[in-house]
């Protein structure tokens, strides 16, 4: 279990790890090379614009089941806990926030992909 760095859910029910990859190529434009010993880990190289001034070694993603916690505002204004769980990504570099600040554009990517379809469909019914 990947817990609380820097993940994605991108499902609630079970993904094999190459639908993830395929989903991370097809809707960000992401380029993988697999990472050596490791089975659900693959170096991120670049994106279909081109590739990583950093090289191709410094971006990490490993798919699996992944938790992720924040802190939202209770009912009664306090501070409370949330976990969620499922099964995503979590983005790893040697610069962590470089790996946050990443894990964001990608997760705006997906937001557009998805909302691309939802009007697709909605125009269609």
């Amino acid at each position: 279990m990947i817990k609380n760095r820097n993940t994605v859910i991108l499902s609630k029910d079970y993904v094999p790890t190459e639908d993830l990859k395929s989903f991370m190529e097809r809707v960000c434009g992401l380029k993988f090379n697999k990472v050596h010993g490791k089975q659900d880990a693959y170096w991120v190289t670049g994106e279909t614009e081109g590739n990583y001034i950093d090289g191709p070694k410094y971006y990490k993603m490993v798919f699996g089941f992944v938790t992720t916690e924040r802190f939202v505002n209770g009912p009664d204004g306090y501070q409370v806990k949330e976990v969620k769980e499922g099964y995503g990504f979590d983005l790893q570099a040697t610069g962590d926030f470089n790996a946050w600040n990443l894990k964001g554009s990608y997760i705006r990517k997906i937001n557009e992909a998805i909302a691309e379809k939802r009007k697709k469909v909605s125009q269609k019914a």
